[in-house]
């Protein structure tokens, strides 16, 4: 037997990329609730948006924040954790990276050569106008704990420049849907995924599967980790590559609709529905 392992990210995935509902994948949402199988969101989100956002899907597994750069579980989940977590009310937090304002600081001197504006430098009216979210959700989402989002408005040479700048440092840029995201080195959807998956299994006598769903390029590491990768098709960009996977499934639907066809595709070959 084998216990069954879900990892999504949110925007474009489980959230459709324009409207941010996610009504297409209520039912399936329902049958992992059902039949006891783990879904942990796996974001560039933060805790903050993470707290409303949550409720509204009834959420009550372990989440992935930030690109990978802390685990938060609830305590209620009642894991048996060998190592000392950091306690955060109702959660415990394993974070991966450096704090924000060290990010913010290793950056201040680079727009003299780099064209980009970071969110720390935006108003909650300018995200709203680039990423249409209501007043609240931009506000949240810039409350950021471990990374510092930019839009990137130079060349992708000069990306790769900056990444070279900062790599020295213990600092990387992950290219998401909208924003690069400056992070640590270790923050990644993927080191998180497998850190919580050998949890998941040291509770366990069974072999964890895990499948990954995402669309964008900052999906691709937790895709090219997972036992079953799934590639959620988008309306605004085509599907990513997932190097060396040639058993990655691509969603014939977009966002949450897709998303709802490989849970359910999942759940057929594994005999559980």
């Amino acid at each position: 037997m084998t216990t069954l392992l879900i990892f999504t990210d949110l925007d474009g995935t489980l959230l459709d990329h324009h409207t941010y509902s996610f009504k297409p994948a209520l039912a399936a949402l329902q049958s992992l609730k059902t039949f006891s199988i783990p879904c942990v969101i796996n974001t560039s989100k933060t805790f903050v948006e993470l707290v409303s956002l949550r409720q509204e899907l009834n959420h009550q597994d372990a989440f992935i924040v930030e690109n990978g750069s802390a685990v938060y579980i609830p305590k209620n989940l009642a894991l048996s954790i060998d190592e000392t977590l950091e306690d955060c009310g109702e959660y415990w937090r394993k974070s991966f990276g450096p704090r924000r304002d060290e990010l913010i600081e290793l950056t201040n001197d680079k727009q003299e050569q780099y064209t980009f504006r970071r969110f720390s430098e935006m108003t909650w009216q300018e995200l709203v106008s680039i990423t249409g979210l209501s007043e609240e959700n931009a506000k949240q989402a810039m409350q950021r704990e471990f990374t510092e989002p930019m839009v990137w408005t130079d060349s992708n040479l000069a990306l790769n420049a900056l990444r070279d700048d900062l790599a020295p440092f213990g600092v990387q840029i992950q290219k998401g849907g909208r924003f690069a995201h400056l992070m640590g080195e270790h923050c990644d959807k993927a080191n998180a995924m497998l850190w919580l998956k050998e949890l998941y299994e040291q509770q366990s006598d069974e072999d964890v599967t895990t499948m990954a769903l995402g669309d964008g390029e900052n999906d691709i590491g937790m895709l090219s980790k997972a036992d079953i990768p799934v590639v959620i098709r988008s309306p605004v960009h085509a599907p990513p590559e997932i190097p060396n996977r040639c058993d990655a499934w691509l969603s014939d639907a977009y966002g949450p609709e897709g998303w709802a066809q490989a849970i359910n595709k999942v759940l057929i070959q594994q005999g559980i529905l």
